[in-house]
């Protein structure tokens, strides 16, 4: 599992930069970032965000399914999605992480994208 590092945006803007996506990523997930992907493949993609468990007083664990997502293929939008940002309850693992996985990385690019409170 690769990490991605976190690019931070501002009122000026970012020029953010797309990295090679892998099958299984993570990133440091603070519930204010967003992935960006660009999919070079004509075939679309299938995302999949892994999900934690809820828990409730008087109902123990509760199981929450893991939120899947078609990323396009290259003819849709030129291939490109935004998605998120991901509340840190429901995603995050104990060390602060969102972990996903690509049903196929072949021609994905992503960029995982901070946005700054200014």
């Amino acid at each position: 599992m690769a990490t991605i590092s976190t690019q931070t945006s501002s009122f000026a803007g970012l020029n953010y930069t797309l990295g090679a996506a892998s099958t299984a990523d993570k990133f440091q997930n603070d519930g204010r970032t967003v992935l960006v992907f660009s999919n070079a493949n004509a075939s679309s993609r299938t995302l999949t965000i892994a999900a934690n468990d809820a828990r409730a007083p008087g109902f123990g664990a509760i199981a929450t399914p893991d939120t899947v997502i078609t990323l396009p293929g290259s003819g849709t939008n030129g291939g490109r999605a935004i998605v998120g940002p991901f509340p840190a309850d429901r995603f995050n693992d104990p060390d602060g992480f969102l972990n996903y996985t690509l049903s196929d990385a072949t021609g994905m690019s992503v960029a995982a994208v901070k946005m700054a409170r200014e």
